[in-house]
């Protein structure tokens, strides 16, 4: 004996809303598919025939069915997939937030030492960097500026051998 057809109601306003889908230029084409394949069923194609006019295969087309009925018209888009485990914690960003408010020049190759000392973490200065960047840090280039007065008995010999220099008397035995 067959097993019996399989059935999902779609009511005329998710219709609607599949129709708006299928002929959106914005709506991803794995979601198009999965909407002409809804729509064509709620017109009583079988899942046969979907699967032979999509070129898909029996299951595929279970899957589109069993995603609608689960959540909807949101089931019909992938989701994002999960990517690697995040390998700085909270107590490393914590961490990484001390550092950079003390009063030293921190770059991220720097920032990347100080977190292999601490928790013998390998990570890259790119991927640091763009961690502190999600954390709400930017990066400006560095400028020099001097750490302490200059004492004016030296700043004033650099300003005679400027003026020196500039009026193009210099020679090896100038002060």
């Amino acid at each position: 004996m067959a097993r019996p057809a399989r059935r999902i109601e779609i009511s005329p306003a998710a219709d609607e809303l599949l129709r708006e889908l299928e002929i959106s230029p914005y709506t991803h084409p794995k979601v198009r598919l999965r909407v002409s394949i809804l729509r064509l069923h709620r017109l009583g194609w079988s899942i046969p025939q979907l699967s032979n006019h999509f070129g898909r295969n029996h299951q595929a087309v279970h899957n589109d069915l069993t995603r609608f009925e689960a959540r909807g018209i949101p089931g019909l888009a992938d989701e994002c997939p999960p990517g690697q485990p995040r390998r700085v914690t909270p107590e490393m960003e914590q961490f990484l937030h001390e550092k950079l408010r003390e009063p030293h020049f921190w770059n991220a190759t720097l920032l990347c030492e100080a977190l292999q000392e601490k928790f013998q973490l390998l990570i890259g200065p790119r991927a640091l960097s763009n961690h502190l960047r999600r954390l709400g840090y930017s990066w400006k280039r560095a400028r020099y500026s001097p750490a302490k007065k200059l004492d004016p008995e030296i700043a004033q010999q650099h300003q005679v051998s400027l003026e020196t220099l500039k009026r193009g008397h210099w020679t090896a035995n100038s002060p």
